[in-house]
Order: C-alpha cells, then sequence, then structure tokens
C-alpha cells in the first residue's frame, strides 16, 4: 500500500469519528481496515474512488477465502489505510453516511483481522435452517451490541477496535466495540428462536 497523503485537519471529519478514535486512543497513523459495502453502489464505483484517494491501495474482497468466493465482487471491499489518509476522510464523511463502511482498525494481517467476519456469512437457524448473515451491516451490528454484545466481540480479536456510522434521519452516529479474545471465531454456526427474533428486525436479512 502507499503512502496516501494526510488529512490536515481531523476536525474537518465527522465529529464522532473524530470523537470515538479519541475516545478509544486510536492514533491516527494507526493500521485500520476499512470494510466497504460496494454492491450498495453502482458497480466500480467504490475502486474508482478508492484508486482515486490512494494510487497504490492494498486491497481484498470480503468474500475471499469463503464458499461465497466465486461470487465475491457482490460483497465488500476491504482496503487497508490509516485514520489519517484521504481515503478514510472519504469514509467517515461519504459512505459512513450511507451506513456502508466499518472502520476495523487492528495491528493484524488482514486475513487474520478479517476471520471472524467470513467466519460468521453463514448460520444454520433454529426454524428456518441455513441463512446467509451480513454481519458487515451497521444495522445489524447496533442490533447485536444492543442485544448480544458478545455476537460482535466475536468477529473481533483481542484489542482490535471495531467502528461502525448509524444515521438517525440525518445525522450520523459511531459505535464501537472492542474485541477481548485472542481466539475469535465469530458467530455459532448454530442460533436460536431467538436470534431468528432479532433478525426479522434488521435489514439485510436473507434466508
Amino acid at each position: 500500500m502507499s503512502a496516501t497523503a494526510p488529512v490536515p485537519a481531523m476536525s474537518e471529519m465527522l465529529p464522532g469519528f473524530q470523537q470515538m478514535l479519541d475516545r478509544h486512543r486510536t492514533a491516527r497513523d494507526q493500521g485500520c481496515l476499512l470494510i466497504i459495502d460496494a454492491a450498495r453502489y453502482e458497480e466500480g464505483e467504490v475502486l474508482r474512488q478508492i484508486y482515486t484517494l490512494d494510487d497504490d491501495p492494498d486491497w481484498c474482497w470480503l468474500f475471499d477465502q469463503t464458499p461465497f468466493e466465486q461470487d465475491r465482487d457482490a460483497g465488500p471491499i476491504v482496503v487497508a489505510t490509516t485514520p489519517d489518509s484521504l481515503l478514510c476522510q472519504h469514509a467517515a464523511t461519504g459512505w459512513a453516511a450511507d451506513e456502508a463502511v466499518l472502520v476495523l482498525v487492528s495491528g493484524r494481517e488482514p486475513d487474520e483481522a478479517l476471520a471472524g467476519f467470513r467466519q460468521s456469512l453463514m448460520v444454520q437457524l433454529e426454524h428456518y435452517g441455513p441463512c446467509f448473515l451480513r454481519p458487515y451491516d451497521s444495522r445489524f451490528l447496533e442490533m447485536m451490541a444492543a442485544c448480544r454484545p458478545e455476537a460482535v466481540v466475536s468477529l473481533i480479536g483481542k484489542g482490535d477496535l471495531l467502528m461502525w456510522s448509524i444515521d438517525h434521519g440525518g445525522e450520523v452516529d459511531w459505535s464501537s466495540t472492542v474485541g477481548i479474545k485472542e481466539d475469535f471465531r465469530g458467530l455459532n454456526y448454530e442460533q436460536d428462536a431467538a436470534f431468528e427474533r432479532l433478525l426479522a428486525s434488521v435489514r439485510g436479512f436473507s434466508r
């Protein structure tokens, strides 16, 4: 990944994003991954924006190394950057307003950092059977954080910081969680009826 141009003033970014970084004492040059739901936009639009802001980006598909790899371009793009990059500024002021980006601050290699997400794309529901999940969906994360916080922290490794945005009628707020386990394996494959009921109120539920 090339060194992207730093953002001159972090105060120009969404205040909630900056405050969340400060709350967790995250260095502005610390490595992070942007998990961008590219399927929310026209084909190729997200990659064009990435290459406009970083001439040599380090990126991959979230669906790589999963049963959905053959359809990987229908899933999120993951790009490595830092909070002080132009790319991250665009994420915090653009994609975040659409609830289309997660920020995962981690010192791990991307494949290791993403393991919990990749292992949580499919679950077995008690009544409905196999179900494709969107653990990268901000509304899903917000619901799980409120009702089953242990499910959210299972997605990331110990010490990693996961941030997501929620649009409240034009006002964007940021939520976050910090991983607590070195051995993180994502959501349990078998899920009970209570989990099914939670999914019914979350955008992106598909069975």
